[in-house]
Formats: C-alpha cells, structure tokens, sequence
C-alpha cells in the first residue's frame, strides 16, 4: 500500500514506503544541513532491507518526482541549501586534521586515574567538523570512581586549559557497569550509532552491544564484535592510582557527586527541577552536564519536518 505524502513545492503525491523511509533520513540530517550518500542512508534507514536495491530504486523515484536532488554523490532536500555539499566537503576535510587532534587529547585522557575508554561523539563522529565546533568525548571510568574522574579532568581544563573546551569537551561521563542508554529516541540511537572509539575498542564494543535497541532504529546497523583492541592500561596511570587509597577514594566519590549537585543546581537555577535533572545526570554511574538541551532541540526540529511531510515519528521519544 502506499501512502500519500505531501511535497513542500508541489501537490499530495503517492510514495511508497521506502520512498517515506528515504525521507526521514533525509529530514533528520536536513536539521544540520547535511548531506548524506547511499551508504549513510542504508545505515540508518529505519526499516530492515535485504539489499540495497530497494533504497536504491527509492532514491531515483524521489529524484524524479523532484522531492530530493543529488550532487557529488551526495542526496539532499529539494529545499535544502544548494551549497551543502561543499560545506559538507570542506567540513570533511577538516575533520581529518580535528580527529588526529582528538586521538592525540584522547590518549592523554587515558592517562588520568580511573578512566577506562574514551570515545567521542558529537559532529566529529559523523565524519564533520565545523569552524567553531568542540571536541565531545564520552568518557567511560572505574565502577565507583566516576565522581573523582570527572573532577581531575574538569580541574585539568580549568587549571591549565583556561575553561577553553573545544580540544577538551567533557559532558558525558559512564561507568563501567553502567552502559545501557535510558533515553531511547532517534536522537540518542544515532549518537550511539555513530560513537568513535579511541581508547579501548573493546568497551566501546561491549557499549554498543548493551544497548541493542538501536536496532530498533536502524536495523541494517552493521554488527560490531569484541574483538577489538586490548592494550595493557598506561603505566602512569596505574602509578597514579595507587596513589588514592580505597576509603579515602570512597567518600570523596559521594562528597565530589553531591557538591557537583550542589553547583548546578545553582548555576542553573532558572532552570525547573525537572530540566536540570534531564540536563545534569548526577548519579553514581552516570554524569552529563549539557548547558543547552540540544537533544530536545533537535527532535523538535525534525517531528516538525517530518509534519510538514506528513510522515509519522519512528518509535517514542523519551
């Protein structure tokens, strides 16, 4: 059965479903300003396919009933900013120089006690980097050490950093044992579709797995094994450990997570109860601080593209 899907420029015109499906990739990455290939739109098309035949044949469909267009390998809006894909070009190039960048702060984070994997996300795990944008790094710490991580890395970019966070963009910190994702929307299944592991491949492979559900979302996600790097722990980090006895390290884990409390809920006071505890996680296996809910930003943007086309959400935004 196909459904009836309104153009923006044109009349109400049949489409079928993977013609819709093509579109909701299409629609979310249009909320950047982002072109996509073939590949990209196969990963996170959200219904299962065989071959990519049918995304194939969907992606000429759309083109000649002039709903997208194409340039350079690259599939877009109809609607969408006729330079996009040589501001995604360019962003892709100095995306290269920013990751060599990333890998190299990544590795001297991996020498701080307690940290355990470092990965990033954000725009640069997408391939793309702009001018002004940071370097977010998702940081994976010692079960019950989190607090005290958390704090010698803000301390080190406070102190020697001046504050400055675009080499050094530390929001999100997990624990080891602490991996699944509650917040289950399109949003959250791309990020961690698209996390870049750069120090211990192996929990990075142990992360994606605990949360399957993204297969909900996209469900020609390619697999991914444990099989990935399993390097000896930095010397100077395991020296530094030992400088931090077990009990001492104990209560200062509960004083560190109940003063950063402290601090945003001060900062943030303008804020409701419930948006700081949705921004600043501040729990014994989880730490986020995000001074803007850009999450909710951006799947406002997109169910109201996907609205405007006529197309229902996929899943349920929590």
């Amino acid at each position: 059965m196909k459904a009836i899907t309104r153009n923006r420029n044109a009349e109400h015109v049949a489409l079928s479903k993977p013609e819709q499906d093509v579109l909701r990739v299409l629609l979310y990455f249009d909320v950047f300003g982002h072109p996509v290939n073939s590949n990209e739109i196969f990963t996170y098309f959200p219904s299962r396919v065989s071959s990519r035949a049918a995304i194939e044949g969907a992606l000429e469909s759309l083109l000649t009933k002039s709903f997208i267009r194409r340039r350079r390998g690259y599939y877009f809006l109809k609607t969408a900013a006729q330079h996009c894909v040589g501001e995604r070009m360019e962003k892709q190039r100095r995306a290269v120089r920013r990751m060599t960048v990333a890998g190299l702060v990544a590795r001297f984070i991996s020498f701080f006690p307690f940290v355990r994997a470092v990965m990033v996300s954000g725009e640069l795990s997408k391939g793309v980097a702009g001018p002004e944008s940071d370097i977010d790094f998702v940081v994976v710490a010692k079960d019950g050490r989190l607090w005290v991580t958390r704090t010698l890395l803000i301390a080190f970019k406070k102190l020697f950093l001046l504050n400055s966070k675009k080499y050094f963009c530390l929001n999100h910190f997990i624990t080891e044992s602490n991996l699944v994702v509650e917040s289950r929307n399109f949003y959250s299944a791309l990020e961690m579709a698209t996390l870049k592991p750069l120090v211990n491949r192996r929990l990075h492979a142990e992360y994606v797995t605990a949360n399957e559900w993204i297969r909900e979302y996209f469900p020609n996600h390619g697999e991914l094994t444990a099989d990935g790097e399993r390097t000896a722990p930095p010397l100077i980090r395991s020296f530094l450990e030992k400088l931090f006895p077990a009990n001492f390290t104990d209560r200062a884990e509960e004083f560190l997570m109940a003063r950063w409390q402290i601090v945003w809920n001060r900062r943030y006071a303008h804020l409701t109860e419930a948006d700081r505890r949705h921004r600043f996680r501040c729990m014994p296996g989880i730490s986020t601080a995000y001074g803007e809910d850009f999450q909710h930003r951006v799947l406002t943007k997109y169910a109201y593209r996907l609205q405007q086309y006529g197309l229902p959400p996929i899943g349920h935004a929590n």
